[in-house]
């Protein structure tokens, strides 16, 4: 009997799961925002209720309500007629290929878990998530607490901190199995096929885009000519490869304006953009706000 091997086709492989944060949270019920985030959030509520909006839907939050709010997502907590709030969340880009997981899957923003057996094992295993995830914090500034400016451009590498992180790994993609197990009846067997080429060229993309990226170029880059990549994009992605670019870049610089203190004429130069008002410009036609108006919601988000 022959002994099987995994191979490139198999395409969880092309999992990306980069966690931001895993927190025990609490609102008081005069809290009240507005907030945007560039990653997945996940909530599971355990105690109170609070009214919200998100994807032009207003629910309340209960008690063994899971919630998904997949990147971009406005988020609006409502003051008025709500109880104080105790919840699990989690932060990830969640993402396989180049794609976010619950875009693809549509997975729905509340599902109550109330009656499910899963419920408390999905509990544990996410205060689990969140222990790890503080022990980790607590080792990163144990170990590194006077970064000079040199090194705090390098990547923070010590043994017993990856050590750390890779426990938190592991406990990470044990929720990431409840949750799609939670879910399965929301998730089609094959969601998507990936053509691998176009995988080639996604990672091409994201490893030159802080330069222009031509179509001639990226369809080098995958032996194509222009028109077979452009079908082969729009059949995979339902886009085209220079409209992805765009998008990279944009979701790039949400990321940037998230997690940095860089101006937005830094950024407009970091994602390939040679002036400011080109991506002040592209941005606002397609979130509807600036820039800076992005920063402010994404600070707000931090307390999500």
């Amino acid at each position: 009997m022959a002994m099987f091997i995994l191979n490139e086709s198999f395409y969880v492989d092309y999992l990306q799961f980069k966690v931001r944060w895993a927190r025990s949270m609490y609102k008081p019920h005069t809290y009240t925002s507005d907030m945007q985030y560039p990653h997945t959030i996940f909530w599971l509520v355990y105690e109170g209720s609070w009214k919200l909006h998100a994807l032009d839907r207003e629910l309340v939050a209960k008690p063994g309500d899971l919630l998904v709010f997949p990147p971009n997502t406005l988020i609006g907590l409502n003051r008025g007629e709500n109880e104080s709030i105790r919840y699990l969340s989690l932060c990830v880009d969640l993402k396989i290929g180049n794609l976010d997981l619950a875009t693809l899957y549509d997975l729905p923003l509340s599902t109550s878990l109330s009656d499910s057996p899963q419920l408390e094992s999905f509990t544990s295993v996410w205060l689990e998530a969140v222990r790890s995830f503080d022990t980790l914090g607590e080792l990163i500034t144990s170990k590194m607490p006077g970064l000079s400016p040199a090194a705090s451009h390098t990547h923070i590498i010590h043994t017993d901190i990856s050590l750390s992180f890779l426990g938190l790994q592991g406990v990470l993609y044990g929720w990431l199995k409840q949750l799609l197990t939670i879910m399965r009846s929301h998730l089609p067997d094959e969601p998507l096929r990936f053509d691998h080429r176009v995988m080639k060229v996604c990672d091409y993309v994201r490893h030159h885009i802080d330069k222009p990226v031509r179509l001639r170029e990226m369809a080098d880059h995958a032996h194509l000519s222009p028109s077979h990549l452009s079908h082969l994009f729009v059949k995979t992605l339902g886009l085209s490869p220079l409209e992805y670019v765009r998008q990279v870049r944009l979701q790039l610089a949400k990321e940037m304006l998230a997690h940095s203190t860089s101006s937005v004429k830094e950024i407009a130069e970091m994602i390939g953009y040679g002036e400011q008002s080109q991506l002040s410009r592209y941005f606002s036609q397609s979130e509807g706000m600036s820039p800076l108006q992005f920063r402010n919601a994404a600070t707000s988000a931090n307390s999500l």
